[in-house]
């Protein structure tokens, strides 16, 4: 298991985990989604604001910007 920090975020990747190859996301002790990272999109309902849209970018989690994260 890893655990990085950026802007309030916690995230966390399991060796072996399903695919595809995401990150757990959490905010305040309490999960709020996965960051799919082969695909570049939420795997769950939650909306990628601002601030962890730059968190994501700052683990390089996000490699482009796209408007469609927003759900």
């Amino acid at each position: 298991m890893v655990r990085k920090r950026s802007g309030g975020f916690v995230f966390i990747t399991y060796k072996g985990d399903h695919p595809p190859y995401h990150v757990h996301i959490e905010k305040d002790g309490r999960e709020i989604g996965r960051w799919d990272i082969e695909n570049q999109e939420p795997l769950d309902d939650f909306e990628v604001g601002a601030k962890l849209r730059k968190a994501l970018k700052r683990l390089g989690y996000l490699v482009e910007d796209r408007d469609t994260w927003n759900r």
